[in-house]
């Protein structure tokens, strides 16, 4: 398991170079927030031996990365919320917290985000993700979008399922939105997957909100679908890659 695990850290994307750093610096680093305590999610505290302290996580998927990262031999050291990056909502400039920074046994630093395959679809976390794209680049950090086992790139080698994209597109032509009801409807009627209902978001770049199961026709994520869909290098984008995103007012 820990071999086949092994093999996420590789699929680490670098919107910058490659640079090793000195650990002394990070071995010092501490949350920058605290995790969330709600009772709807599973969260709490685990002990690393790697870290030698309690490590924070809000869910069980963060927790299972824990204890993957306390097996990794290419991981040395790790800490969670490990920095406030800028991103914008927008006009809106906001900030967010990733959920883990890796220090790789080879000097180099990963900042990760855990998300399950629905949540890697949802345009609020794509927008926080464009945000974390700029900040790796100017930082020389490696980005790394999981469930732990699997990344985006799971629902872009699915084969499309053509019957339900011709639904879903059909339909937002007429109502320009489809809610979580008729989602539902729609899925089952074409006999399709929740999966291959990703996929077609994906592929035709819809704005998808995964709490709610609600699909509208344009998502402007235009940095997030560059790298992580087209996988095309960050410094391939125009010098100011944001400026269009600036004026979009999307995110409510």
């Amino acid at each position: 398991m820990v071999q086949k695990q092994n093999k996420i850290l590789s699929k680490a994307i670098w919107p910058g170079q490659k640079r090793t750093f000195d650990i002394d610096f990070f071995e010092m680093l501490q949350p920058q927030r605290r995790v969330c305590e709600d009772s709807r999610y599973k969260s709490g505290v685990y002990y690393s031996e790697k870290c030698n302290r309690n490590i924070q996580y809000e869910s069980g998927l963060e927790l299972n990365f824990i204890l993957f990262l306390e097996q990794a031999p290419k991981v040395r050291f790790y800490w969670e919320q490990p920095c406030m990056v800028p991103y914008w909502r927008g006009k809106i400039k906001d900030t967010y917290t990733p959920d883990f920074a890796i220090y790789l046994v080879t000097g180099e630093i990963i900042m990760v985000e855990i998300k399950d395959l629905p949540g890697m679809t949802d345009h609020r976390v794509q927008t926080k993700m464009q945000g974390l794209i700029k900040f790796c680049a100017e930082k020389d950090f490696g980005i790394l979008l999981t469930d732990g086992k699997n990344t985006i790139d799971k629902l872009l080698k699915i084969k499309c399922n053509k019957t339900l994209e011709k639904s879903i597109l059909r339909v937002l032509k007429e109502n320009n939105c489809i809610l979580k009801t008729e989602c539902r409807e729609i899925t089952k009627a074409c006999e399709a997957t929740q999966n291959e209902l990703l996929k077609v978001i994906l592929k035709n770049d819809l704005r998808y909100r995964a709490s709610k199961s609600i699909i509208r026709p344009v998502n402007r994520n235009t940095v997030f679908r560059h790298v992580f869909i087209n996988k095309r290098p960050y410094e391939a984008l125009n010098a100011n890659p944001y400026s269009t995103l600036f004026k979009s007012g999307t995110e409510k």
